[in-house]
């Protein structure tokens, strides 16, 4: 293993990754502003080296370094919302070239939730629609270390504003937003958010929404070229299978408790079976990741209680017993906890 202070790219597998392309925008914009890249090097331990490889993961911790340093660096309190306006698809390595050969903005969202985890393991990106409606929500993963859990302002706002360029870009329409949503705490000024979006934007909320008419899904890509998306998207698959073999085990656990929550929670004993290690190395592992076999249930069962709770066909009731909770009354308990709100509340 590299020195962790010298290459964060191999540090612990408990924190979530970046990639570098995301570090590598970020600079080319504060660079365009006229800010010394040296000075940002030295202050982040950033090497201009790892710039060259696009296949290369960093640390969270230097993330986190890096938007703090480029705020201050530009001086600019929106810093996210601008990168976001200036972002170029190609900016995030395979990801951006398999959405620019999708055939319409339906597969677009399908392919970004897709493969969102090759350029961030920090978040989960998905959408569902809802009486002609579509819901872009943009979660913050839980269960692992991860910045953006503490720090996620001009990432993710980032994220929503290179949203609206993209579909620009790549269907020739402007995304007309209903309403935006952000975790974060309102800033102290707005009239940035109000220019970009457009539309109402609300801030302290539950999730990271974005919401606007399920019609664009019908836009159709510009750039489509099927062959072109089947030779992208084979190197990308074969990213996601490395990335597999060498997750976290806080990453493995979610995923496998996910595919067996059905009516029951499957014990540690069936997740250590399948990962083919004892239940106690598995927990000393969940340790040193700083996490626990209840945290990542809890974690897990809370993004996907978001993501379906809006989905009418599904009743509450349903839903909690797919979770895995023994009756309706806890189910409603664990999500008020999670987002101070009661199920039937937060579907409203």
């Amino acid at each position: 293993m590299e020195n962790a202070i010298l290459d964060p790219s191999h540090g612990n597998d408990q924190e979530a990754k970046f990639s570098v392309a995301i570090a590598r925008d970020i600079l080319q914009y504060v660079a365009a502003q006229g800010v010394d890249l040296q000075d940002i090097y030295r202050s982040t331990k950033i090497e201009a080296t790892w710039l060259e490889d696009p296949d290369r993961q960093i640390s969270g911790e230097l993330m986190r370094l890096l938007w703090r340093e480029a705020v201050l660096q530009t001086g600019d309190r929106d810093l996210g919302l601008h990168i976001g306006e200036a972002f170029d698809l190609p900016a995030i390595g395979i990801l951006g070239y398999v959405l620019l050969n999708c055939q319409n903005y339906a597969q677009v969202l399908e392919k970004l939730s897709q493969y969102t985890c090759l350029f961030s393991q920090g978040v989960a990106i998905h959408h569902q629609t809802f009486e002609r409606l579509l819901y872009c929500d943009c979660e913050i993963v839980g269960g692992v270390k991860n910045y953006l859990l503490d720090e996620p302002r001009h990432p993710i706002e980032s994220t929503f504003s290179a949203l609206l360029n993209a579909t620009q870009k790549l269907t020739g329409k402007a995304l007309q937003v209903y309403e935006v949503w952000f975790q974060h705490h309102m800033p102290i000024d707005c009239r940035e958010h109000e220019r970009i979006f457009q539309t109402q934007v609300k801030f302290s909320q539950s999730i990271n929404r974005m919401i606007f008419s399920a019609d664009v899904l019908d836009w159709q890509v510009r750039s489509a070229n099927a062959n072109l998306l089947s030779v992208f998207e084979s190197h990308a698959n074969d990213m996601l299978k490395s990335l597999s073999q060498s997750a976290s085990y806080s990453h493995k656990v979610m995923k496998l408790i996910a595919e067996n929550l059905h009516g029951a929670v499957p014990p540690i004993e069936a997740i250590a079976r399948a990962l083919m290690v004892s239940v106690r190395q598995l927990q000393r592992e969940l340790q040193v990741e700083n996490t626990s076999y209840q945290q990542i249930l809890d974690d897990t069962r809370k993004q996907i209680a978001l993501k379906h709770i809006r989905d009418r066909q599904t009743s509450i009731h349903d839903l909690a017993f797919l979770l895995g909770f023994s009756e309706p009354s806890a189910f409603y308990r664990a999500f008020k906890r999670w987002t101070g709100a009661t199920p039937r509340n937060y579907r409203v």
